[in-house]
């Protein structure tokens, strides 16, 4: 059975390791798999837990890959897999060995564990920025998040938490606001038309629409 002869830092990255077994280079592995697996210089392997080791750094060395990917913006599950799958179609295009649903569903239950994915919490941060960034309304971003793959359960239940932020009146107000200033030259009936198709595109409900449309033009 094969001998940790050396665990080495690696220079690029400091918080995973070269294994070597009987002073050959056998594998890299994060922090969490040396020490779950006590990979220490002396310790003797035999082959059904080698293979489950080798098994586990793949994980960990896609995992690496993961924490950069999130570190733009929280994803969810769907997201996670959908990336592996233009991943292996792109390695099965250049003729090489695929990622196995068995690797991608053990990563996506690793990045459960901590936390990083949860669709809650994704919906959730989903619905606040697009009403804080793009003015949405909660059809839109219904939508959207079904796109995401997200469960139609959990959309509600993001969608259900009352936040801090300005109401669907407010948003779609505001939204709105910035529009009209361009539509001046406009008929009113135009005008009226265009502020129509444009809040129910952004997502918000009719009687939302209607409400604000009407107030806002009566201003005008």
């Amino acid at each position: 059975m094969p001998k940790i002869t050396s665990v080495e830092s690696q220079k690029k990255n400091p918080k995973r390791f070269n294994i070597f077994l009987d002073g050959e280079f056998a594998f890299g592995a994060d922090e969490d798999l040396v020490v779950n697996r006590r990979l220490v210089v002396g310790k003797v392997i035999n082959a059904e837990d080698l293979q489950k080791i080798l098994f586990e750094a793949e994980v960990g060395k896609l995992m690496e890959k993961m924490y950069r990917w999130f570190a733009l913006r929280q994803h969810s599950e769907k997201e996670v897999r959908e990336k592996f799958r233009i991943k292996n179609y792109e390695l099965r295009i250049k003729d090489k060995e695929q990622i196995s649903q068995l690797t991608i569903d053990s990563l996506v239950e690793t990045l459960k564990k901590k936390g990083m994915v949860n669709d809650l919490e994704f919906a959730k941060a989903w619905t606040e920025a697009r009403r804080k960034s793009k003015q949405k309304g909660i059809r839109a971003i219904k939508t959207e998040l079904f796109q995401k793959g997200i469960d139609r359960e959990i959309i509600e239940k993001a969608l259900s938490v009352k936040g801090e932020g300005e109401s669907e009146e407010e948003l779609a107000k505001k939204a709105l606001e910035r529009k009209l200033r361009s539509w001046k030259s406009l008929e009113p009936q135009a005008s009226r038309k265009k502020a129509y198709e444009y809040l129910m595109r952004k997502g918000f409900e009719y009687e939302i629409v209607k409400d604000v449309i009407e107030n806002l033009l009566k201003k005008e």
